[in-house]
């Protein structure tokens, strides 16, 4: 067996390899850190969705009544004109196209006509008239309009430069910007008309969810804000866009317009902290166009033309589990950037977690190592309750993303293989103390001192028990006549058929004294029928010992039989001794009695004695009365019985032995048939031969 500071130590042990596999795996399997980051933010947000707070921001909705109502999409540039013309009119701060416009209009008359057969005349006609690409780029042109471009796989390009400056604050580390590769913009005609130009641009996740919105990008060396970043600049009428950065690494932290200051990671996105889905955030473009809707809705509004129709295939899932158009995270980045709600995960989060996923890990593990199951089990759920309140605290309070799962994760992984250790030590532990003990003490003693390690405390308590008693004759003379080693082959084969006997009855062994066998009953471990028990063990104890001592005479070696007393009562039972040494054992007049009934079967011829007290608590005894035994040093008398093999005829002992309580002179002669063969019988008979009566016996010895 291992000593128990050492097992600790190898249990804690274990635990530290677990932990540094689970910080590795955090460090070096980024897959890995982004999955628990991602259950982490959603939760937060699936628990606690930001409140939706009216601001100047609404969605001019492309929907599936405006395409009813208008035409299927896309519409002819003239409608969009219409629609802009109609939002400046009403008062709109911004109008921001979540469309790219790259082909020139399809509807245009020019266009449509060229298949007609029309003649010189009326083909000129038709070319004079206005272009509808044309009427839509001076509609942009009257300000106020921001174009979107989007990622492609071609190299389409822009017309120019951002129209946006940028400023930099602090060394920017721009390979950390999300690289388009190449874009498709809209006509160079609205691009140059358009105040503002932006990437219409999502961070979509392995798993489709989009958490993030870009603020920047790039095209290869060129800088671009995102379509929500240029609505704003165009809205705060600003020409720079101010980009800062952290001085130690370069990694973007944040980006200001104005007063306006937006929190943004790493890679120049911000995280988004949606609302549930609003209805008010959305006008339909029919509204507008026929005048129904609202002004106040409008004016000095950053307004976003999107589209909400399933055709036109511009949905996302956010990580509420919502699907919302696509247009829906460029209005909750202005919302929530003017209200300064975005999320912020600050460049040292990932630093900080991994630091506590080792603290909190080397706490769980040494707990389990070195504390009790419970205890450590009480600490590791204090522990990661507190790491879940305290990043669910920084979420509400400050609107930090500060994931709690690497530390919780790493933590339970060092405290479950430290406890699962731990466990296997106690597990062993106990085996081998099982294996031990129970070649020196009963196997329900050991299993109880192992259940309660408490009862090995000194003090006792007073309960019934059964106790057997049993003694060998002829055993002293065995020891003077054979040589050590027969003698011990000899008393070793008696003693464990004896102690296999009463474990088999689930007795407990008491003490083994030469070749004497104590074995009591309902100690330490209570049993209702602890009387039975004792009566079976006695009598299977009785029918081993007859085998035994006839196959040890057989080999020469000359014993006698197994003398057996069987007693109940009240004792009390528990640890005596001292401090050097301890005891579990029972004491009280019914151990003495035990004792006592089993002597008294040499003056008796019987092999067993059981005490009345006994056999009142076994409902199917099977026996005869021995007689009121007045065993020595006590006063009264011990009703005692024999008990027989099932199928034993005691039917004229029984009648002798009623004629004798009856003081009737008759019992002499009817003892007197049985006892050449029944030497109780005979013990009876002799007495009345003697004088005595009645069936009181009065020992004088022991």
């Amino acid at each position: 067996m291992i000593p128990k500071r050492k097992a600790q130590a190898r249990a804690a042990f274990a635990g530290v390899l677990a932990l540094m596999v689970a910080i590795v795996a955090l460090l070096m399997v980024p897959q890995a850190r982004t999955r628990l980051d991602n259950i982490a933010f959603d939760t937060l947000q699936s628990l606690w969705p930001r409140s939706y707070v009216p601001v100047p921001v609404r969605i001019i909705d492309i929907d599936e009544q405006s395409l009813a109502k208008l035409g299927q999409w896309p519409w002819p540039r003239a409608l969009l004109a219409r629609l802009i013309e109609s939002l400046r009119a009403q008062g709109a701060a911004t109008i921001a196209l979540d469309v790219v416009l790259a082909e020139p209009d399809r509807t245009a008359p020019a266009r449509v006509s060229q298949d007609w057969p029309l003649n010189a005349q009326t083909r000129a006609a038709i070319a004079a008239l206005p272009d509808p690409d044309q009427i839509l780029a001076q509609t942009i042109a009257g300000g106020w309009v921001v174009t979107g471009f989007a990622a492609s796989d071609q190299d389409l390009g822009l017309d120019g430069e951002a129209k946006a400056r940028f400023i930099r604050s602090g060394p920017i580390n721009d390979q950390a910007l999300p690289d388009l590769g190449h874009a498709i913009g809209s006509l160079p005609a609205f691009q140059q008309a358009a105040a503002g130009n932006g990437a219409i641009a999502v961070l979509s996740d392995g798993d489709g969810i989009i958490r993030r919105v870009p603020l920047l990008v790039r095209l290869g060396d060129q800088w671009h804000p995102s379509l929500a970043l240029e609505a704003l600049r165009v809205a705060t009428g600003k020409r720079n866009i101010l980009v800062k950065g952290a001085p130690e690494t370069g990694a973007l932290t944040e980006i200001d317009i104005g007063l306006l200051k937006i929190p943004v990671d790493d890679q120049g996105a911000a995280h988004l902290h949606y609302t549930k889905p609003q209805p008010q955030r959305f006008i339909p473009a029919w509204a507008v166009l026929d005048g129904s809707a609202r002004p106040q809705d409008i004016a000095h509004h950053i307004v976003f033309i999107g589209t909400s129709a399933k055709g036109l295939q511009d949905l996302r899932l956010t990580a509420q589990g919502d699907i919302v158009p696509g247009v829906v995270m460029h209005a909750e980045t202005v919302e929530a950037a003017e209200l300064g709600a975005l999320l912020r995960r600050p460049d040292w989060a990932e630093g900080a977690e991994t630091l506590i996923a080792i603290a909190a890990g080397l706490i769980l593990l040494a707990a389990a190592a070195w504390l009790s199951p419970v205890t450590a089990a009480a600490i590791a759920l204090t522990a990661l309750v507190t790491l879940a309140a305290a990043a669910i605290g920084a979420f509400l309070d400050r609107g930090l993303l500060l994931n709690p799962l690497p530390a919780m994760a790493s933590a339970l992984i060092a405290h479950g293989l430290t406890a699962l250790v731990r466990h296997r030590q106690d597990q062993s532990e106990r085996a081998f103390i099982r294996r031990a003990f129970a070649r020196y003490i009963s196997p329900n003693l050991v299993r109880h001192l192992l259940d309660n390690p408490q009862s090995l405390a000194m003090g006792g308590e007073r309960r019934e028990c059964s106790f057997v008693m049993t003694d060998l004759a002829g055993f002293t003379t065995l020891v003077e006549q054979a040589d050590p080693a027969t003698l011990l082959e000899i008393l070793n084969g008696y003693i464990n058929g004896m102690v296999k006997i009463a474990f088999r009855h689930q007795g407990t062994l008491d003490r083994i004294v030469g070749d004497a066998v104590a074995v009591m009953f309902s100690a330490p471990v209570m049993q209702p029928d602890h009387a039975a028990r004792a009566v079976a063990c006695a009598l299977e104890m009785d029918a081993f010992s007859r085998d035994y001592v006839a196959a040890m005479r057989a080999q020469g070696h000359s014993l006698g039989i197994t003398r057996i007393g069987v007693n109940t009562g009240m004792v009390t039972i528990g640890n005596v001794g001292g401090g050097a040494i301890s005891d579990y054992r029972a004491l009280g007049d019914a151990v003495n009695a035990a004792a006592r009934l089993e002597t008294v079967n040499r003056y008796l011829g019987s092999h067993i004695c059981v005490a009345a007290s006994t056999v009142d608590q076994c409902s199917d005894f099977h026996g005869r009365p021995v007689g009121a035994l007045v065993l020595k040093g006590k006063s009264e008398a011990t009703l005692a019985f024999e008990p027989l093999a099932e199928g034993v005829d005691c039917s004229a002992y029984l009648a002798a032995y009623e004629k004798m309580a009856a003081g009737d002179a008759a019992a002499m002669d009817a003892f007197a048939p049985l006892a050449e063969t029944d030497p109780l019988a005979a013990f009876h008979l002799k007495r009345l031969q003697a004088g005595q009566t009645g069936i009181t016996v009065v020992l004088a010895e022991k």
